[in-house]
């Protein structure tokens, strides 16, 4: 007599179904082009840094690695395309810590979720932040940018665009007692631009699109967020070297994949760009824009992002930032 079919035995067998599925294509992969998405403008740090991976990555996924930006309301729009992109590891996320645990403390709602819509891969890279003022300003130092804004209160704005930028210009506000107008950019290549053309008359961008311009003498670096200061830099200060304590930012670059994603393909993801950041090559080139290798464990780098989701609530807290779409 043939054994009676229940909706529990269809079920149980079109999962098993689909998970056979999942593990083929995740045998076979990578069998096409890979996108990374930046979202931000090109030029910023993060722009720069996942230029710098996907060449590498392609060789040792033997796929075309293609970097694609999408810029706009901060990094929003760009992390938005991910979450609802198809979970098959052909469109990943390439972005800095702003949008995946900033953004999730300012907004009181997003269109996504970092816990829920993401599967992180691996951070990839660390960057500092540096405090810009124009390279021919009478501003010297931190203690001169701190009274100018204070004796000009009219003339004291600042570029930003993602929140990390913004969220350290106004803890460095917070600590030095200042009230300064946030001007929104892109990117922090446009942020950088701003600073050059006036603008504005501070920023606080990430190293790659400063270093060029400070060597040249179009910027002038006042300080880094950093806990120390940086060996391309040994004349600048740190911000409590500077007069300014309680301002240290380290920024993060890393890659997400679409929540749903086979864990075996971000295994495969995972190892491929850990790979890539131990080249001494790779470190070579970040170390000339001033930003350090990273590569944590999934599991790693998921504590990390769980860890920042609940200190940069606490500064938003306090700047009383609170945003809605």
């Amino acid at each position: 007599m043939p054994a009676r079919i229940t909706r529990r035995h269809a079920l149980m067998a079109i999962s098993a179904a689909a998970l056979a599925s999942r593990a083929a294509r995740a045998a076979g992969y990578p069998d096409r082009t890979i996108t990374l998405v930046v979202p931000y403008s090109p030029g910023g740090g993060t722009d720069i840094a996942a230029r710098l991976v996907a060449p590498e990555l392609q060789k040792i996924l033997k796929q075309t690695v293609v970097v694609v930006n999408k810029p706009g309301a901060g990094s929003i729009i760009g992390v938005e395309y991910v979450a609802h992109a198809a979970p098959d590891g052909y469109t990943l996320l390439f972005t800095a810590g702003d949008g995946m645990v900033m953004d999730p403390a300012m907004y009181k709602s997003l269109p996504y979720d970092t816990n829920r819509d993401f599967l992180p891969i691996t951070d990839v890279v660390t960057f500092p932040l540096f405090v810009i003022v124009k390279g021919d300003s009478p501003i010297k130092t931190i203690k001169d940018l701190v009274a100018y804004i204070k004796a000009h209160p009219d003339k004291a704005n600042y570029a930003s665009s993602s929140s990390v930028f913004w969220l350290a210009s106004e803890l460095f506000a917070q600590q030095a007692g200042l009230n300064a107008t946030r001007v929104q950019y892109k990117g922090a290549g446009n942020m950088v631009s701003a600073v050059l053309t006036g603008e504005v008359l501070f920023a606080i961008p990430s190293p790659p699109p400063v270093v060029g311009q400070a060597k040249a003498g179009a910027v002038r670096i006042l300080a880094t967020t950093a806990p120390h200061r940086l060996p391309a830099f040994p004349d600048v200060p740190t911000m409590a070297e500077a007069g300014v304590a309680g301002v240290t930012v380290v920024d993060w670059s890393g890659v997400w994949a679409p929540a749903g994603t086979s864990l075996e393909i971000v295994a495969t993801l995972n190892k491929a760009v850990r790979q890539v950041l131990a080249m001494p090559e790779f470190a070579e080139k970040t170390a000339r824009i001033n930003v350090t290798p990273a590569g944590a464990s999934e599991a790693d780098f998921k504590k990390l992002i769980t860890s920042e989701l609940a200190m940069w609530k606490g500064v938003a807290e306090k700047a009383h930032i609170s945003l809605t779409r």
